[in-house]
């Protein structure tokens, strides 16, 4: 078995290269069951092609699916998270809490807190200020063992992410793994219980 560890840090392995072979998964399936000789000669190879960089066009493949996709989520949000949660119209944080943090930032930032008039008649400058304490946050919690509970939660959200805007791929994948499960079929003019489950299921 790939020890994919070697050649990713946690980030790349579980949010980018997972989703990735998670779209080759059915493929992958259907050939081991329908052409396992095919399957065999594959192993090796595959060993070759992450050796050579494999993964790494994986991990690059997965983050440009989930990129191209982000800036619709954010803006059907109403905003990148990390910005809208300093809104005071944002509920997520308790009013507040919410009023502790904000002066909490706007003295480490040096960057002065935005009235709820500014917030509702210059957007625009209130996210500005947000933006400059999320980034300042972001700067100040790059320590994933001391932060450990948050870089768990972006692994997560870049786990999801990814796969959603993988969608198009995941798809062509099933169509591929029918095909194999079709052809083969053909050939021996039968479909066996186990194939017709897993076809439903691909």
């Amino acid at each position: 078995m790939i020890d994919f560890e070697k050649y990713t840090n946690p980030y790349d392995r579980k949010a980018r290269v997972y989703p990735a072979l998670l779209c080759l998964l059915p493929i992958v399936v259907a050939i081991s069951i329908k052409v396992p000789e095919l399957y065999t000669s594959l192993s090796g190879l595959v060993a070759l092609v992450v050796a050579f960089g494999g993964v790494q066009l994986l991990s690059h493949i997965a983050r440009d699916g989930g990129k191209k996709l982000e800036q619709g989520l954010f803006n059907s949000w109403g905003g990148i998270p990390s910005v809208t949660i300093f809104r005071y119209t944002d509920n997520i944080i308790p009013a507040p809490a919410k009023a502790i943090l904000h002066k909490s930032l706007a003295l480490k930032t040096d960057v002065g807190i935005p009235t709820k008039d500014i917030q509702t008649n210059s957007p625009y400058e209130a996210d500005e200020v947000y933006r400059s304490w999320s980034d300042y946050l972001r700067r100040h919690s790059r320590d994933t063992n001391k932060f450990s509970l948050l870089f768990n939660e972006n692994i997560n959200y870049g786990f999801r992410r990814n796969i959603l805007g993988m969608k198009s791929l995941y798809g062509l994948s099933g169509v591929v793994a029918l095909l194999i499960f079709m052809f083969s079929a053909s050939s021996t003019s039968l479909i066996t219980n186990i194939d017709f489950s897993i076809m439903i299921f691909q």
